[in-house]
């Protein structure tokens, strides 16, 4: 910008007119419409992302807050909705509007002094209409929205001045603006009175009564200021019989060496700069916000030697405002913001978070070097007059304030398109693409949330499941009308079995088949989905929270060469909220010629004991490769090895620890499946044969043979006792005297048992018919003599032997039962002549000495 080293202020001298009411006589212009644009300026609207009906949710009024100040030239509002009604235009062109200039003084043919015009620029504000869109400042809240700024040139002037995100807390803060030019519609006037030979400034506190009052304002402006004073000439805004007042036009005029006030937040800095822009939040409605500092070059000021400048919070220098590329290096005119409020428990403070160049213009996330994150903590009391007027339910305006100069035709628009109100729909999107051959899961976000380091490397051939997570939190309405745009990653191979493309699956189960009609192809191979979602999400009349898009496929590279499959957007516009998301960035390795070959060295089967303590199962595996040239293994490759065993696909990733043409690993199965979740030894239950199943996977997506291990599940402790159903004793004749009655069937009880020595207990009842009792009791008879079992336990075999394979002992055999021996009768005397018959109970226990 060309400066004038001979800038002169007039000095105006005339006789003071009684009436001068009649010189501020103000008129409302009729709304400007999209034909007042430039060319560029209608084209950057026609390629602005989607966004929400404009007129659904603000609105825009003439400022009303300052209109008893007659110095105060900005009494109106350029603002307007776009023709398709996605756009809010805040500031366009240079255009003063006529209401904001001075009326010359009286008297013919020469004034007493001359009009001003064409001072104040283009400047406009918009508001959220508060019966839709209000700003619910006891809770947290986000909003997002796309911004433009104009294209970047060399001469910054052509960028300025900028926009403002702001929340202010006002009765009717519709009609609520501030100052425009370096103002950006929300800060005060720096009235600064030209008395002819001398210069006063007005007061901070005047200057802030002037701004948008209870606000908090994150700028984004435009306007290049990277010097250590004041490099724009003052603008005269008004001017009467006595004085003239300006602007002294350095709000962003640095000093390092002024320390902010202790009430600020830390990284408070005087003033700003950067190359075509900076980003900041700031307190425009508090006095300590304005800073007296001495603009230094008299001849340039004269008669002022002070402007004001303003405290800056966080200042973010450098940034892609104006002059912003894609990933591909392709000028961009949009900017996508996301905004976040968190306030805390008290109210007293809020986390302030945004996100700015966080999305590309198709909507897919951007993690390039351009992109700013920040979290501020902010003084909630800037929002009100009093420390207790911001309650849990407290509903404040929000919206946009944007400002142009004054000096260049060129000047572009200041632009914003909404795509989610605070609080009327919270929703988000996340997309991840699985390998299901790998099990190996990708993120949208590179950090993937929890420091993704998943390698992103899959092989031809590989199944693809990508899965796109709509997940609505909460708000006021249900997410309505959700249609989706889906651009499909390259290099996969879709699954279109029963003329379909995908499947929703919803929360609540309910599921619908995206139809394959859906689908389109371009001229490119690009693939798009564009379908609408048959149900609404939320919890409001909605049935579902939740829905997956579900899209299978094979990933395909018939060439010589690694393929790197670019992100791609999905954008998913309801009526009144709009999220966006892209696929993770990919490689698809190309096929390789060469084999790989896994052998099991161990022993067929493989013998486990069941629940032994502190048991593990280890398998050895070993690798080579065929056909490729050495090392056929590097240091530091991964391999993993893909387990089938139960029903349950589980994987083992592990690195080759040096450079070898073979490998032997060991993989530790039982690790491996209880990291998964499972239970080991229900998959792995005594006496049975598990079979277990093993590929590898190397580095460059080869994939060998499957190799089988058979295990044999050996019992640990095993202990069985199975007597015969019944045992009978021979008929006799009620007289007779005989002392034992023989057994009449062959009766005997047999004890498995495995590494488990054993002792057998028997106790008997008495025999009985009805109320007739036998006359004796059953006895266990040895050579040692005849032991009494009824009513009585009585030990009548053991083995104290663990046997290392599972026995079976024959308790009859044991004890050589004979026709005399074993478990007999005894008789006392005279019975009745009826059938007896009683219970026998055995009991097997771990011998006494055992374990």
């Amino acid at each position: 910008m060309k400066h004038l080293n001979n800038f002169k202020l007039p000095v105006v001298f005339a006789l003071l007119i009684s009436s001068l009411a009649m010189l501020f006589n103000f008129t409302i212009v009729s709304a400007a419409t999209d034909a007042d644009l430039s060319t560029a300026d209608q084209d950057t609207i026609s390629k602005a992302p989607t966004g929400l009906l404009m007129s659904n949710y603000f609105t825009i009024n003439n400022p009303t807050n300052n209109a008893a100040d007659t110095s105060f030239r900005f009494k109106s509002n350029s603002a307007f909705i776009s023709n398709n009604n996605k756009v809010l235009v805040l500031a366009h062109g240079t255009s003063t509007n006529s209401a904001d200039n001075t009326a010359a003084g009286p008297g013919w043919p020469v004034p007493v002094y001359p009009a001003i015009k064409d001072k104040t620029g283009s400047y406009g504000a918009a508001w959220s209409n508060m019966n839709t869109a209000y700003f619910s400042a006891g809770k947290p809240q986000t909003l997002s929205a796309w911004m433009s700024f104009g294209s970047g040139n060399s001469d910054e002037t052509v960028n300025g001045q900028g926009m403002a995100l702001v929340l202010q807390n006002n009765t009717d803060g519709s009609t609520e603006m501030g100052a425009g030019q370096e103002g950006l519609g929300v800060y005060g006037y720096d009235k600064s009175t030209n008395k002819g030979i001398t210069g006063s400034l007005a007061t901070p506190d005047a200057v802030a009564k002037t701004a948008i009052q209870n606000s908090i304002a994150l700028e984004f402006d435009t306007q290049k200021q990277d010097s250590g004073s004041a490099v724009y000439p003052p603008i005269m805004y008004s001017i009467d019989a006595l004085y003239s007042y300006y602007s002294t036009n350095n709000f962003d005029t640095k000093r390092a060496s002024v320390v902010a006030p202790s009430e600020f937040p830390d990284n408070t800095e005087l003033g700003s700069g950067g190359r075509y822009g900076h980003i900041a939040l700031t307190y425009p409605a508090y006095s300590g916000t304005y800073y007296p500092l001495s603009v230094g070059n008299t001849s340039f000021y004269s008669p002022f030697t002070q402007g004001y400048t303003m405290f800056h919070i966080h200042r973010q220098q450098d940034a892609d405002l104006a002059d912003g590329t894609d990933s591909n290096g392709n000028d961009v005119a949009w900017h996508h913001l996301t905004f976040r409020w968190m306030p805390s428990a008290d109210l007293k403070t809020a986390t302030i978070s945004y996100s700015y160049n966080d999305r590309e213009i198709d909507g897919s996330i951007n993690n390039r070097t351009n992109r700013i994150d920040d979290t501020i903590t902010v003084d909630m009391n800037q929002l009100s007059s009093t420390s207790s007027s911001i309650t849990p339910d407290s509903k404040i305006y929000w919206g946009f304030t944007g400002a142009n100069n004054n000096t260049d035709s060129r000047v572009a628009s200041k632009l914003v398109s909404v795509e989610s109100i605070p609080d009327l729909v919270n929703a988000s999107v996340d997309t991840t693409i699985t390998d299901k051959t790998k099990n190996k899961v990708m993120y949208d976000d590179p950090d993937g949330g929890a420091g993704d380091t998943t390698d992103r490397k899959v092989a031809s051939g590989d199944k693809m499941e990508l899965d796109y997570k709509l997940t609505y939190e909460d708000g006021r309405e249900d997410w309505k009308s959700i249609a989706s745009k889906i651009t499909l990653p390259k290099n996969i191979n879709y699954d279109t079995t029963d003329d379909t493309i995908g499947t929703i699956k919803y929360e609540n189960g309910d599921s619908e088949s995206i139809p394959l009609s859906a689908l389109t192809t371009a001229s490119d191979g690009t693939q798009t989905i564009n379908y609408t979602f048959l149900k609404n999400l939320g919890d409001i009349a909605a049935s579902s929270k939740i829905a997956d898009i579900i899209i299978n496929g094979v990933a395909v590279n018939e060439t010589t060469a690694d393929i790197t499959v670019k992100a791609q957007p999905a954008i998913f516009t309801g009526s009144n909220n709009i999220e966006s998301t892209s696929t993770p960035k990919f490689t698809v390795l190309y096929k390789k010629d060469w084999t790989m070959n896994l052998t099991n060295p161990m022993s067929d089967p493989i013998t486990l004991i069941y629940q032994q303590d502190n048991a593990t199962l280890n398998l050895n595996a070993n690798l080579n490769y065929t056909g490729k040239t050495s090392p056929e293994f590097a240091a530091n490759d991964p391999i993993q090895y893909q387990i089938s065993v139960g029903g349950h696909d589980l994987t083992y990733n592990t690195t080759v620890s040096a450079d070898s043409d073979t490998l032997s690993d060991v993989i530790p199965l039982r690790t491996v499946i209880e990291n998964a979740g499972l239970d080991f030894w229900s998959l792995f239950p005594s006496n049975e044969t598990q079979k277990v199943t093993v590929s590898a996977i190397d580095n460059d997506g080869v994939t060998s043979n499957t190799a089988t291990y058979n295990i044999q599940v050996e019992p640990n402790h095993l202990l069985e006792m199975t007597p015969d159903k019944a045992l009978q004793f021979k008929s006799i004749n009620y007289l007779s005297l005989n002392d034992y009655i023989p057994r009449a069937n062959d009766f005997d009880v047999s004890v498995t048992s495995y590494q488990n020595p054993w002792q057998l207990e028997v106790s008997a009842s008495e025999l009985t018919n009805g109320d007739s009792k036998f006359n004796g009791n059953l006895v266990n008879k040895t050579a040692q003599g005849a032991t009494v079992l009824t009513n009585n336990n009585v030990l009548i075999a053991s083995d104290n032997i663990s046997h290392d394979t599972e026995t079976t002992t024959s308790i009859s055999k044991l004890n050589n039962w004979t026709t005399n021996s074993g478990l007999l009768l005894k008789n006392y005397g005279l019975s009745s002549s009826k059938k007896y018959s009683g219970t026998l109970t055995w009991t097997i226990m771990d011998y006494n000495d055992s374990l």
